[in-house]
């Protein structure tokens, strides 16, 4: 099973922590907008490192980001067993999960181990850094939204089969998509499983479904960069699409004929 989570503290930027000292710091890479702290060596041209600079000039390039304010610390642990003790340590009072992006006023960092997803895992929680390094805010569907699409590596159009089975059988059942509930939500441990899957079919719909969709996505991803308190992306996507309700499970439903057709294929 997959899990997702990112702590997201006041448009990241929280009360100041003190950390343990048990963070990786023994060996680490430097990149222009990024450093990777280990406590095991990784070398710059790693697949690893190699795979976190491609993904920032494609977020960057896709959502038209400004330039970074601030560079993103990703800090991997070699087991798993350092990376529990120490957010257990440090971050009493979140749940576990494999890989964390938490903002503080003293830096944005990832936290995350390396188990055999780490590429998927760093790929997610590198996506919320990056987007809070370069943006005031970001609403917490649309944070969700991005880093479940971004994490998706060597699938056709950021496809998550995961997410797309879900909404398959949620329509099944007779659910409904609803951008108004998932822009209410300001708490991640509110978020379901659902949610998750819904954000990103969100994020999906608008980036590939139809050039005005996703005009409407890349000005409000611009909005962003000066206003701290954003206001709803669903006004201005129901003025440039109003047919956008019955748009997005439509643009879902192809996107799983298409994956099923693929799978059929000797």
């Amino acid at each position: 099973m997959v899990i997702f989570a990112a702590l997201l503290m006041a448009g990241c930027r929280g009360t100041p922590k003190t950390f343990t000292t048990d963070r990786p710091h023994s060996h680490s890479v430097n990149a222009e907008y990024f450093h990777v702290y280990s406590n095991f060596p990784i070398a710059p041209d790693s697949d690893l490192i190699e795979n976190l600079k491609e993904l920032r000039e494609q977020i960057s390039a896709t959502l038209e980001l400004p330039k970074q304010r601030d560079p993103v610390a990703v800090y991997l642990f070699e087991d798993e067993a350092s990376y529990r003790r120490y957010m257990q340590t440090t971050w009493p009072d979140l749940p576990p999960r494999r890989a964390y992006f938490v903002g503080t006023s003293r830096e944005l960092a990832v936290y995350s181990y390396h188990g055999p997803r780490v590429q998927e895992d760093l790929r997610h929680e590198f996506t919320h850094g990056l987007l809070h390094a370069s943006l005031q805010t970001v609403p917490l569907w649309l944070d969700e939204g991005l880093a479940e699409y971004f994490e998706v590596e060597g699938s056709p159009a950021h496809v998550h089969p995961e997410h797309l089975r879900h909404l398959q059988d949620a329509r099944a059942e007779g659910w409904s998509p609803s951008l108004y509930s998932l822009e209410s939500i300001t708490d991640f441990r509110q978020l379901t499983q659902r949610d998750y899957a819904e954000a990103w079919g969100w994020v999906h719909y608008l980036l590939h479904d139809n050039e005005s969709a996703r005009q409407v996505l890349v000005s409000y991803v611009a909005g962003l960069r000066e206003n701290s308190v954003p206001n709803r992306l669903l006004l201005p996507l129901e003025a440039a699409v109003p047919a956008c309700h019955t748009a997005m499970p439509g643009h879902v439903n192809r996107l799983a004929e298409n994956v099923s057709l693929a799978g059929a294929r000797p």
